[in-house]
């Protein structure tokens, strides 16, 4: 991606207690993510997670059906771009573009995400979708923001997303420019940023190193990392 410096640390606030409802929102561009994600992933099966419980934003999630067994699943947030994100105030007004973003996540093909009738759904399958969603409404609900190469630990204490799997932490990656970044008809860019569900040692390592050296690493293994598999090889290991 252009225009952005590699920025790691996220800092934000809890955020202040409050029983006022807050108004739900819904991004003005949700027809030209549809329109730009459809063209560049043409062909696919779609599904749709809609938004049930918020009273914050709507954050809905699609996803694009692997076309064979040997592709991947693309799920796509739309709901996120509907604020702008609360960048420091030494980064404005050079990197406004990087006010509003969506985030993606790739799944292989043989990933399953059924919805069972009594709504209980097994997180050993979900927990991907979970982590988009709070990450979506993360900057928003912190007031702070997320970008490329940016890292969000699962607590304090790394703790795993699921039973299933050691990963317990995200950095924000990025694919080719035509597919990362939209330009909306009113001039406004929308960043798209793919999840990287990491492991404690490859978070401390980029931590220590930085984020090429995480990425250098991450290219020895199935799409960088960006195609999630729980038991992928850890690239940092001891």
């Amino acid at each position: 991606m252009e225009n952005h410096k590699n920025f790691s640390e996220v800092h934000y606030k809890e955020p202040k207690k409050t029983d006022k409802k807050r108004p739900v929102r819904k991004t003005a561009y949700e027809k030209e993510i549809d329109k730009h994600m459809k063209t560049l992933f043409p062909d696919r099966e779609e599904r749709v997670f809609y938004e049930q419980n918020s009273d914050f934003l709507q954050i809905d999630i699609h996803l694009l059906e692997a076309p064979t067994k040997k592709d991947f699943h693309v799920l796509y947030t739309v709901g996120m771009s509907a604020l702008p994100m609360t960048l420091p105030e030494d980064l404005l007004p050079k990197f406004k573009d990087l006010e509003r973003g969506e985030l993606m996540l790739l799944l292989p093909a043989e990933w399953s995400l059924p919805i069972p009738e009594d709504g209980k759904v097994d997180n050993r399958l979900w927990w991907p979708v979970n982590l988009m969603k709070y990450l979506a409404y993360f900057p928003h609900e912190y007031h702070t923001w997320i970008a490329f190469g940016h890292t969000v630990s699962n607590s304090d204490d790394y703790v795993p997303y699921d039973e299933s799997t050691k990963l317990c932490g995200v950095m924000l990656g990025s694919l080719q420019e035509e597919i990362s970044i939209l330009r909306g008809k009113d001039g406004t860019q929308i960043n798209f940023y793919t999840l990287i569900p990491l492991y404690k040692e490859e978070i401390e390592g980029k931590q220590e190193k930085g984020t090429e050296a995480l990425i250098t690493k991450l290219s020895d293994v199935n799409g960088f990392g960006m195609i999630v598999f729980p038991d992928r090889p850890n690239v940092w290991e001891k």
